[in-house]
This record gives structure tokens, C-alpha cells and sequence, in this order.
């Protein structure tokens, strides 16, 4: 049996097949990079959440005091801002000696990391409503001196900028509410909003 001379691509095949491809890929770019934008927002949301539950879970089975704060270097509390895209640290204190919102010390013996995230959000803002440290009682209630809910507001922000983010229809942010029972709720934040807390 005798094959054609003629197997493969013809070049005129091979470039209609890339400028095909190269159309497909200017398309889906703009798409793909939202997506990616929007699963930033969705992880750093939901794992403030899921460590908000944890302190409040701790609170409640040690029968103590456990607390919440942002924190830049995974060692100390950031006490003069509400910014949590650079981490936040879940402490508590020896029985008898914790007071709530009181900044980690790590120089009193009687205060013992639980739990570090640390490490830049890139791309993500991560603003609390306002510099009151989180804590919750025994029971797993906040304590606040103050009748506010705890809020954090996630939201996209152009890479390698700084300050907050804003919500919008493509890749919308996200708040956290915690209630006084220390429950946490989770809402979008409204479209073309800042991300900062009211």
C-alpha cells in the first residue's frame, strides 16, 4: 500500500490554528484574572472566619478569655490600625490573669499564642470597623465595652498597592458581622463601595 507524500500541517493550517488560539486566550484573560481576583477575596475572607470561630471556640472550651488582633509580624498586635491583610494573631491569657481587648504581651508569661496567620495578602484589603481587639468570653460572647458589632470588610485592591479595596459587581467583597453571642455572619458589601466598615 502506497501512502500520500503529504502528512502533518500546512503552514497556512498552523497559523490559522494560533490566530484561532490567540483570539480564545484574549477572551477568556480578562475573565480568568476576575475569577482569580474573586477566590483571593472568598480565602482570606473565610479564613478570618473560620479563625474568628476558633478563638471563639477556644474561649468557650477553656473557660477563658481569648482575643483577636491584626498582626504585621506574627509576634505582636498592630495597635494603632484596622488593617488585617497582613495577618492577625489569636491569643489567650492564664487562667485569672486575662482581661479583654488588652494587646498580646509576649513578655508576660501569663499570655499564650493559640494561633498565627501572618504573611501579605497580596491583592486583598482586610479592614476592621474599628482598633478594639476581638475577644470572647467563656461562654463564647464578644467583649466589647461598647454596644458596636465587630466588622471586617474583605475586598479587592490592585496588586502591589496599598490601603483599602473596593467592591465591585465583577469581584465583590465580602463582610463579616460578628454578633454579641460571638456569632459570625457573612454578607457581599455593596457594589462600587470602599472597603472600610460602617
Amino acid at each position: 500500500m502506497r501512502r500520500s507524500g503529504r502528512e502533518g500541517f500546512s503552514l497556512v493550517e498552523l497559523m490559522i490554528a494560533l490566530a484561532v488560539a490567540s483570539i480564545l486566550a484574549i477572551v477568556a484573560a480578562p475573565g480568568f484574572r476576575d475569577m482569580l481576583r474573586r477566590n483571593k477575596v472568598s480565602g482570606a475572607s473565610n479564613a478570618l472566619l473560620a479563625d474568628i470561630a476558633y478563638a471563639r471556640s477556644e474561649a468557650a472550651s477553656r473557660g477563658g478569655i481569648v482575643s483577636i488582633c491584626p498582626s504585621s509580624d506574627g509576634l505582636s498586635c498592630v495597635t494603632d490600625g484596622t488593617a488585617y491583610e497582613g495577618g492577625w494573631l489569636v491569643y489567650t491569657y492564664s487562667p485569672g490573669n486575662g482581661v479583654a481587648n488588652t494587646t498580646y504581651d509576649s513578655t508576660k508569661p501569663t499570655t499564650n499564642i493559640l494561633l498565627r496567620s501572618n504573611g501579605a495578602r497580596d491583592g486583598v484589603s482586610i479592614q476592621a470597623l474599628d482598633k478594639v481587639i476581638l475577644s470572647f468570653g467563656s461562654q463564647g460572647q464578644t467583649l466589647r465595652s461598647d454596644t458596636a458589632q465587630p466588622k471586617f470588610e474583605t475586598c479587592s485592591r490592585p496588586k502591589g498597592q496599598t490601603g483599602t479595596g473596593v467592591s465591585t459587581t465583577v469581584v465583590p467583597g465580602a463582610v463579616l458581622t460578628v454578633n454579641p453571642s460571638g456569632s459570625v455572619s457573612s454578607q457581599s458589601v455593596g457594589v462600587q463601595s470602599s472597603c472600610v466598615p460602617t
